[in-house]
């Protein structure tokens, strides 16, 4: 690059090498390089050919011979300072700074041509910040334009629609299934039973979700998803059912808020209790108040409708109207650390009185993401207050239930758990391929406390699932 041109003082550069010049007092036939080598250290032949070679812009041999000359006359600021213009003319930036710093250390430079020198090494750094600050700003202009015609291209040719199909398996170990209490009483169609004892099973799930993704704009997406699945239990089967399940979810990204909007309805046939139908809707936002901490809204409604069955008399009684808001903040410590508070209100309205109640729960959560997975703790206790009291089972007496739930949850993709061992290689489609199956492991222990004795309970569960999810 051309560090600066040239002005005033440039005739202070040439001067004393005219006077050499005309010292010499006429003009020379053109000297060869073979002539150089015969008088390597003549002064005036040196001069001449490196003149000569100026003229034909061979700076590079004008150069050479003038460092040459510098080693033999040192003392000689003349050579230097001829040196130094042919390094300007050439833009070598190191060799032009040594040059300067030499010439304005020497004794034998008069004050005002260090002022010139001075000047040449001012204007180099102006206008080495100045091709700087363009060629950044090109840079980022050239990519910018690079990033706009790739962006064009791809919304020309890719559809706004993603098509997938996702495959789970779940299996549950329950250390007590239905929610037997201390005293061995159980709940049953409004009636307390006594069992001979606490009963433990495990649920398997099967389940597979068809959905479709479509881009609205580079800010918002519309998420559509249908899908079924089936549970069932090793001993008993009471928990057994068949659940279809559609979902839809408009989400909208700002600078700071990220909303969400989302319907769900869900079929779910418990088949020895009969079927519920229950309808949601939900409204959330998440802020960022910094880059740091999130506040979380949201507002939501549901119902659910239940058919009686010749096995259950009374599922209808437990139809029900939700409506609720949850609060909460996340807080990142990094990007992979954070913790989260929430705390959530429901009202739940149900055609039988003594269905009816309000919840206030509370949660605390702790996450951390690992190379091999992502680990979550979570601590929440609610407080469900019913309305009117079950005549059917305590008379007059109130009820009230206090639930503690403790998780520790560990979840991420296969790949994450192969590559983070390091032990074997893993090739490339390999690793594609275990990166699109996700896995889930948790443990939970829930703790109840009523004024109903059959409400007092507790029980454990451990779950572990896989997930595999194909792009089409």
């Amino acid at each position: 690059m051309r560090i600066f041109k040239f002005k005033n003082y440039m005739k202070i550069f040439y001067f004393t090498f005219i006077l050499l010049l005309a010292l010499i007092g006429k003009s020379f036939s053109e000297i060869t390089y073979l002539e150089i080598l015969k008088n390597p250290t003549d002064l005036r032949l040196n001069l001449q050919y490196a003149k000569e070679q100026e003229k034909k812009a061979e700076y590079k041999s004008v150069i050479a011979t003038l460092e040459r000359l510098t080693n033999l006359y040192p003392k000689n600021v003349d050579l230097k300072l001829y040196l130094l213009s042919i390094s300007i003319k050439t833009d070598s930036t190191e060799k032009t700074l040594n040059l300067i710093q030499e010439i304005q250390t020497s004794d034998q430079i008069s004050d005002d041509v260090k002022k010139q020198v001075a000047q040449v090494f001012d204007d180099m750094n102006k206008k080495k910040i100045d091709k700087d600050a363009i060629a950044k700003k090109k840079k980022r202009e050239d990519a910018q334009l690079a990033a706009n015609q790739t962006q064009q291209s791809e919304a020309k040719t890719k559809s706004p629609w993603t098509w997938y199909t996702e495959v789970g398996y779940t299996n549950m170990l329950n250390s007590n299934i239905s929610s037997i209490s201390e005293f061995g009483t159980k709940n049953v169609g409004n009636t307390i039973q006594v069992m001979s004892g606490v009963e433990g099973d495990n649920v398997t799930t099967l389940r597979n979700t068809y959905g479709a993704i479509y881009q609205i704009n580079p800010s918002s997406n519309l998420s559509l998803s249908a899908g079924h699945s089936t549970s069932e239990q090793n001993r008993a089967t009471s928990d057994e059912n068949d659940t279809q399940s559609l979902s839809a979810t408009y989400s909208k990204f700002l600078k700071r808020n990220t909303i969400t909007s989302t319907f769900s309805f869900t079929d779910a046939n418990t088949r020895r209790a009969g079927d519920s139908f229950t309808k949601n809707l939900s409204f959330d936002n998440r802020f960022a108040v910094t880059d740091k901490l999130k506040l979380l809204t949201g507002i939501n409604i549901g119902r659910t409708q239940g058919d009686q069955n010749p096995s259950n008399l009374t599922k209808r009684e437990s139809n029900t109207v939700k409506q609720g808001f949850v609060i909460g903040n996340e807080y990142f410590f990094t990007p992979q650390h954070n913790i989260k508070l929430k705390y959530a209100f429901t009202d739940t309205q149900a055609i039988a009185d003594y269905n009816a109640f309000e919840d206030q729960t509370v949660t605390a959560s702790y996450g951390k993401n690992f190379k091999i997975g992502n680990l979550g703790l979570t601590y929440s206790i609610s407080d469900k207050d019913y309305f009117m009291p079950d005549t059917t089972l305590a008379g007059t007496v109130g009820r009230q239930d206090d639930v503690k739930t403790k998780t520790i949850s560990f979840s991420g993709n296969l790949n994450q758990v192969f590559s983070a061992q390091k032990l074997i290689p893993i090739p490339k489609n390999i690793g594609q391929f275990l990166n699109s199956i996700n896995f889930s492991t948790s443990w939970s222990e829930t703790q109840s406390e009523g004024t109903h004795l059959q409400q007092n309970f507790k029980k454990e569960s451990f779950t572990f699932g896989l997930t595999k999810r194909m792009y089409f």
